[in-house]
């Protein structure tokens, strides 16, 4: 069921695409299995040309909204979604990731009660019966590097307005903002369900430039703590190490 105009919806699911013709489907057949009235789906097009557009168009029945033009890079997109976006709490799922629907009533729930600004249910990477990896949020790690697994992570609308994305980022804008989040002490919620499924690759498989972009973002959201963090950081690293070798 679509959510009407009259109705303000629990949930903003946003998806950004640009010729993922090939990946999309699952995305959006993942939707359509947790889709309700509490629900709407948003898409945010960057004028595909491969098909993405034709497949969407075969799901209008899924997506509450579509917008295809031309921006500047995915965070820019992900901008125009959260100022588009009616519910009270928004989540991103990329064009070739799923959403997981066992866990999806427990994230529903949370929304609901709307203690947190920020809940974060688990992210499987790779497949949900034998995945390479579970990403679990820890919030206090932020001080060191992302560990806020993004597709899975549902963010209170308002504070996504008041702290958009930094569309001069090429990967780690979502660190950013999460690492606001943190330092500003939003509230975390973290639940024990998996709710996505994510693939890895693109641009967010480039670690250098990730690192690069991380870093200068602890530099200037840290400010005179980042040296200090940064040692402890090392040193923990150190210590794992010498931990590793020792057993």
């Amino acid at each position: 069921m679509l959510a009407t105009e009259n109705d303000t919806p629990l949930l903003s699911v946003v998806t950004v695409t640009w010729n993922c013709a090939a990946t999309l489907e699952k995305t959006l057949k993942s939707v359509a299995a947790v889709k309700n009235d509490k629900l709407e789906y948003l898409i945010i097009d960057g004028v595909s040309t491969d098909g993405t557009l034709e497949l969407i168009e075969r799901y209008r029945h899924v997506v509450d909204r579509v917008v295809s033009e031309p921006d500047d890079g995915i965070y820019c997109a992900m901008n125009k979604g959260v100022a588009l976006a009616r519910g009270r709490y928004i989540l991103f799922i990329n064009g070739d990731d799923e959403l997981v629907a066992d866990g999806f009533a427990s994230a529903i729930k949370a929304m609901e009660i709307g203690k947190a600004d920020i809940i974060c249910a688990k992210t499987v990477v790779g497949k949900i019966d034998g995945p390479s990896e579970v990403l679990i949020a820890q919030p206090f790690r932020l001080l060191f590097f992302n560990t806020i697994p993004h597709p899975s992570s549902f963010v209170r609308t308002e504070l996504m307005i008041s702290k958009p994305f930094r569309e001069d980022l090429r990967i780690a804008s979502d660190y950013d903002f999460f690492l606001q989040a943190f330092l500003a002490r939003k509230k975390f919620e973290i639940l024990p369900v998996v709710t996505a499924l994510h693939y890895r690759g693109g641009m967010s498989g480039n670690r250098e430039l990730s690192f690069a972009e991380i870093q200068d973002i602890r530099r200037k959201r840290l400010g005179g703590t980042f040296p200090l963090i940064e040692a402890c950081g090392n040193i923990y690293r150190v210590f794992r190490r010498l931990m590793g070798q020792a057993t």
